[in-house]
């Protein structure tokens, strides 16, 4: 649904909640790199998406939905088919006194209305959703995909037999049908991966899905030369390869989405295995409340990106979430005033308006490298991938110093501990502490299924380990945990959130860095500043009912 930007001004400048002015600039930078109002305001704060939503269904006098908290029953999905409610957009909600309850992302569609009323035979009640929400309510068709996705690769198994031209045989139908079976399966279980694993039998198919890896299939093993092979052609790499390591990249949509697919190939003991990277390119970057930053630690974290220079630091351990940070961020400073450069390894998301470079080691070009020609490029900020040197180091600090804003991730686990591990790379105490605005360190944990979340108290071993390692009162904490249902499979959990540990680098702390004080000091002093520890951060949203006791105690203790 289009709206106006005249008209999307009344209704938000209206509501008080934004700025004339404030407007008028978020809607210049809309369109000057290419992405929506909503998305613009929401990135600098000045509303969230709910707010958003529910300014807009008031505005079409229509009721409002959070399909985060809706479940809805086969009963009434099977009210409208999924292709018919893929092509006009709205999807049944259930009866309510014989009347039809829809969701529909654009309630003012008189086609889609009149379709529903004819096809169904009863009168409509619409309720605006946002086109994120609608994608999720789109979803729930998929609950039953399951079956469906093993039917259609075992029709499709039986059919495809190896042949000496593996060319030939990869372009198949079969085998074509097989691996996009398995990318619209991996899409609406939002897998993050997808691992093809050759074993001495079979072929093992397995999704990481909020951070978890699971066995999805075993196929046998006389698809797996040509099934990979169909991966090299899409990836345009070298088919007669297979005692190297190979990288590549390709696009495919499904579902009206668009996912880029990071793919890496490597020859194992029993042939090649696969592993793709899904990002879904076609989403909107998550703002950082979405990210899981709140009260000071998001205060914090807003200060330091108006900075006009300076370097701003994500740690955390690999698969904590550092790059998808780094990118929420760049997508805010992103506006047509400032030039923006990155370099990365690799370069996972395309940001328009941003020049991004992509290491590459055999041609020379490293982090250091890089970065060296970026400096000759103008930017007013520069993104670093990843901080592995003291070259690199050294570089990324006098860039910050010369009147440029750094953003750049370490591997340490926690914030404090970034500051020793700049000196340790050679970098002088007087230049780290004069240029490092604020440190994020961070965790991933599984979100609670809001659907089927339910408050409970945690077995003994959980209590007594709160008390003794972490030193708190029970008693005086709120616990939740979800108890299964058939919007989360039965798992409890539905996506993941960050829990962050926010250093903010203040005169004291400075001074701390210039004498190359230990960690202990640096962190005794950070909590005398206020910073709130990843434990604490954690708890707060236990007892908000993001995520579970067990996910922080794990994500915490365990590193």
């Amino acid at each position: 649904m289009n709206i106006a930007p005249d008209i999307l001004k009344q209704i938000i400048v209206r509501s008080g909640l934004v700025p004339e002015a404030a407007f008028d600039d978020a809607a210049q930078t809309a369109k000057d790199i290419g992405k929506s109002i909503e998305d613009i305001l929401v990135f600098r704060g000045f509303l969230n998406s709910t707010i958003y939503s529910k300014l807009i269904a008031d505005y079409l006098h229509v009721g409002w939905l959070d399909m985060k908290h809706v479940a809805i029953t086969d009963e009434a999905l099977s009210l409208i088919p999924q292709n018919l409610a893929k092509t006009y957009k709205m999807v049944p909600l259930g009866l309510d006194a014989e009347k039809l309850k829809l969701a529909m992302s654009d309630p003012t569609d008189v086609e889609a209305l009149e379709f529903a009323k004819r096809f169904t035979g009863r009168e409509i009640v619409p309720f605006y959703v946002s086109p994120e929400d609608f994608s999720r309510a789109l979803s729930q068709y998929k609950r039953n995909f399951e079956n469906e996705f093993q039917k259609v690769i075992t029709e499709n198994v039986a059919k495809t037999e190896k042949s000496g031209d593996i060319k030939k045989a990869s372009e198949d139908l079969p085998v074509i049908k097989i691996l996009d079976t398995f990318m619209e399966y991996a899409v609406a279980e939002r897998a993050s991966d997808m691992h093809i694993e050759t074993q001495e039998q079979d072929v093992i198919i397995r999704f990481r899905i909020d951070g978890d890896l699971r066995d999805i299939i075993r196929l046998p093993q006389k698809v797996q030369e040509p099934l990979i092979a169909r991966v090299k052609i899409l990836s345009n790499l070298k088919l007669d390869e297979r005692r190297i390591p190979q990288d590549g990249r390709y696009k495919v949509t499904v579902n009206d989405e668009v996912i880029a697919l990071r793919v890496s190939i490597i020859p194992g003991f029993y042939g090649e295995n696969i592993v793709m990277r899904l990002l879904r390119e076609s989403a909107r970057p998550s703002s950082l409340e979405e990210l899981g930053l709140m009260g000071r630690n998001l205060e914090l974290v807003n200060r330091a990106i108006e900075a006009p220079n300076g370097m701003i630091l994500v740690t955390g351990p690999t698969g904590s979430g550092k790059t998808t940070t780094l990118y929420s961020l760049l997508t805010i400073l992103n506006t047509i005033d400032v030039k923006i450069c990155t370099i990365e390894d690799p370069v996972e998301y395309g940001v328009n308006r941003v020049t991004q470079i992509q290491v590459n080691a055999k041609a020379g070009l490293d982090f250091a490298a890089g970065l060296r020609a970026l400096l000759r490029h103008d930017p007013d900020i520069m993104m670093v991938g990843e901080i592995r040197d003291k070259e690199t180091a050294e570089i990324a600090v006098h860039s910050a110093l010369t009147g440029h804003l750094v953003l750049s991730t370490l591997h340490t686990n926690d914030a404090v501990g970034a500051l020793p591990r700049l000196l340790d790379m050679g970098v002088e105490g007087y230049l780290a502490a004069s240029t490092l605005n604020i440190v994020i360190a961070q965790r991933l944990v599984r979100k609670i299924c809001s659907v089927c979340i339910k408050e409970y108290t945690p077995d003994a071993a959980v209590l007594a380990k709160l008390v003794d390692e972490v030193h708190i009162d029970p008693t005086r904490q709120k616990f939740y945990r979800g108890m299964g249902c058939s919007e989360c499979h039965g798992k409890g959990f539905l996506g993941r959130i960050g829990i962050y540990e926010v250093l903010s680098v203040t005169e004291k702390i400075r001074s701390l860095v210039v004498r190359k004080v230990g960690s202990d000091d640096l962190l005794k002093a950070a909590k005398e500043e206020g910073m709130i520890s990843m434990m604490q951060d954690g708890l707060n949203k236990v007892s908000s009912g993001f995520t579970t006791i067990e996910q922080v105690l794990q994500a915490v203790t365990d590193n």
